[in-house]
């Protein structure tokens, strides 16, 4: 869950507890130095699991770092 905002989702109530909070035991926040060294690591060729023992991070929180950057668009190599 990301603890860093005040910021509470708002979900529908229902009578039933239907939501499940994905992801919730990651770590979503990285700090940009972390970030920019994640990717610049993964564009000269180390693979997903060698950059996540290298930073101390779980291994999806390092592939999401490289989704996010590639979502806005910043030089990311192939996921193939």
């Amino acid at each position: 869950m990301n603890t860093a905002t005040q910021r509470v989702p708002i979900l529908k109530q229902t009578r039933r507890r239907d939501y499940v909070f994905l992801l919730d035991d990651l770590e979503l926040a990285m700090h940009k130095d972390q970030l920019d060294r994640v990717t610049k690591l993964w564009n000269v060729g180390l693979r997903i699991e060698v950059l996540a023992e290298f930073e101390k991070r779980n291994p999806i929180e390092v592939l999401i770092a490289l989704m996010h950057q590639a979502k806005k668009g910043c030089k990311v190599r192939s996921f193939y």
